[in-house]
């Protein structure tokens, strides 16, 4: 048996339909795993369920104690991690961030996200060219890098739940981005990278897999990303 239909609606709601370690939004695709497993005497209490992506169930249940490599979540750090989600949603109050001590750390966070994802330039780039259109600036690379390092500072956090959920969507596409980049790419004249033309002739299957990937992740960031800034201005700037 697993957590009956109340502790499991109670959870959901909690959480907002959010991962409760990673923070992005999940919808329909996400589990609630039990902190203390039920072969080991834990129970199908509220206080027992985690709310979590398929990814970090996947991680959590994973770790092998016998092989240890990092550092296993403990009971306690789990149920830490769901107290600050669920303080973050409680927060957010569905739509906006009222409380202004709140809204001005929000909007100081915003205003640093715009000044990473210039709508100008990296994310122009990002929905109109895609890496597969030629040679482009090693600056675009660093830009995308800039941004995954910013995602990993405690700081660079939204207090609204919305927010932060597509920001860590956000974030994640980013990290696939610049694997995407590295796979694929190689230097290209005085300061720039492109995907080799030669593969073209030699090898013409990685050539496909790599314009493949790269036009699945690249709209899914421009959809993200402007998710984002829409939500944010209805959030943090209107009255």
């Amino acid at each position: 048996m697993g957590f009956d239909k109340t502790v499991a609606e109670n959870a959901l709601i909690s959480c907002g339909r959010h991962c409760c370690l990673c923070h992005k939004f999940c919808g329909t695709k996400m589990e609630l795993h039990h902190i203390n497993q039920k072969k080991h005497g834990g129970d199908d209490s509220f206080d027992n369920c985690l709310p979590l992506c398929f990814d970090c169930h996947s991680d959590v249940m994973t770790y092998n104690p016998d092989h240890p490599k990092g550092k296993k979540y403990t009971f306690s750090e789990l149920k830490r991690h769901r107290a600050n989600w669920y303080d973050k949603v409680k927060f957010s109050e569905g739509t906006k961030v009222t409380k202004s001590n709140y809204l001005n750390l929000d909007m100081k966070t915003f205003e640093r996200l715009n000044e990473l994802l210039d709508s100008k330039s990296l994310m122009w780039f990002i929905k109109n060219n895609g890496f597969i259109s030629g040679p482009f600036p090693d600056k675009i690379y660093t830009d995308v890098y800039k941004f995954i390092l910013e995602c990993d500072l405690p700081e660079f956090e939204f207090i609204d739940a919305d927010l932060e959920g597509i920001k860590s969507e956000l974030y994640d596409d980013f990290k696939l981005l610049d694997n995407l980049i590295s796979k694929y790419t190689f230097t290209a004249g005085p300061n720039r990278q492109s995907i080799p033309r030669e593969w073209e002739m030699k090898f013409p299957e990685k050539l496909e897999n790599a314009i493949l990937d790269f036009q699945r992740i690249t709209p899914i960031i421009s959809k993200n990303y402007e998710s984002l800034i829409k939500l944010a201005r209805r959030k943090l700037y209107s009255d």
